[in-house]
């Protein structure tokens, strides 16, 4: 089993002052330099791309003294962390709770990853916290499974109110991908439509490997949709974009949040999307916001790149993490129920995504819509739709 490259190029390149322990499998990645003889542990399952944010967040609570005095430990498992079959997921999530003395993990990448895994934390009574998984079923998928963005029912929601009122489209195509994230989010969206007076042309699932052309020209030989939505990932979206580029090049595309992955979506949709592709995300940096300017750069200072909503919500989770332990000690039990308290009988947490709380104390969704301009998501709400 071998450290993914990618992540360990970083921590070699970019990081300072960083020990790497290497035992049974697991990497242990101790952020900073402060010695501790008991360290708080938090698990990280998630892409090499992302990682970083959370080690940039370790970093910060350990410069400014660690939580109680005590160094903030990220703990990865070895086995290269990309997208895997579930059963990959699975023994992830088993060796890292075999790591001991976790606190919580903050993972898996996306909805599939982690619901395989919830029922490992769920019964070692470690707390899981996914940045990014939209499924419904999250919800259901144990008491110390909590996600941090809205389920895709929500996000099903703003999109559709977004193609209602603010594209004003008479008519839409929706792709999907079939999988967790894809019917779910095209069941939200669906549900939303019902009695907006949007047509819905044509409801087209697809499998991961789908030769999306032809479903593309099927899709618009009768009639050219106001809006083509897409519940699927960044390569599927750019292909459809590219093929209404050519047969219907007046339409216009709204991706969900498993799409947006930059800089990839800009370079590959190609020249016709920009102004003409939109994205739901759980964020995007914002120059009014002090903490997002500091995000930013940090990431960009360590990185060479823009952030992502992704690396946002991991470096939230970690962050809120500490806030959690800092509060409460570090017993999992303590540190799962100061986060069901969040926005309930506790203030919610304030990240760099916005007001953080769990279940019926989320708040309002922190969602926000981007307009592809160069190799960049503009927030719409500074754009002209």
């Amino acid at each position: 089993m071998a450290i993914d490259r990618a992540y360990q190029h970083h921590m070699k390149v970019k990081s300072r002052g960083v020990r790497t322990l290497l035992a049974g499998g697991v990497l242990v990645l101790a952020a900073g330099c402060r010695e501790s003889r008991a360290p708080v542990r938090f698990g990280v399952a998630f892409t090499a791309q992302n990682i970083p944010a959370a080690y940039i967040a370790a970093d910060e609570i350990n410069s400014a003294g660690g939580v109680r005095g005590r160094v903030v430990q990220l703990v990865q498992d070895s086995i290269p962390v990309q997208a895997e079959p579930a059963d990959v997921e699975i023994q992830r999530a088993q060796r890292l709770v075999a790591a001991g003395s976790l606190v919580a993990v903050v993972g898996h990448g996306g909805s599939r990853g982690s619901l395989a895994v919830a029922p490992v934390y769920n019964d070692a009574h470690v707390v899981q916290i996914v940045p990014n998984g939209t499924s419904r079923l999250l919800a259901r998928a144990g008491r110390w499974t909590l996600t941090m963005p809205p389920n895709d029912s929500i996000e099903g929601a703003f999109i559709a109110r977004f193609v209602r009122d603010s594209l004003h489209a008479a008519s839409v195509v929706i792709f999907y991908v079939s999988d967790e994230y894809g019917v779910g989010l095209r069941d939200g969206i669906l549900s939303a439509l019902g009695g907006s007076g949007i047509r819905v042309l044509r409801d087209q699932r697809y499998d991961l490997g789908s030769d999306l052309d032809p479903l593309v020209d099927v899709a618009v030989q009768r009639e050219a949709p106001g809006v083509v939505i897409v519940a699927g990932r960044t390569a599927a979206a750019c292909a459809i974009a590219r093929r209404l580029a050519v047969r219907a090049p007046q339409t216009r595309v709204v991706v969900g949040d498993g799409a947006v992955n930059m800089p990839a979506l800009a370079r590959d949709a190609g020249p016709w999307a920009e102004g003409r592709l939109y994205a739901a995300t759980f964020w995007l940096p914002s120059p009014r916001d002090s903490a997002s300017r500091r995000f930013t750069r940090a990431i960009s200072d360590r990185l060479a790149r823009d952030p992502t909503a992704t690396d946002a919500l991991v470096y939230d989770a970690v962050m809120l993490l500490a806030a959690a332990v800092r509060e409460v000690g570090d017993q999992p039990r303590d540190v799962l129920d100061y986060l069901l308290a969040l926005g309930r009988s506790r203030p919610r947490y304030r990240g760099v995504t916005g007001e953080i709380g769990f279940g019926d104390g989320a708040g309002p969704p922190r969602l926000v819509m981007g307009l592809l301009r160069g190799a960049s998501l503009v927030p719409v709400d500074s754009t002209a739709p």
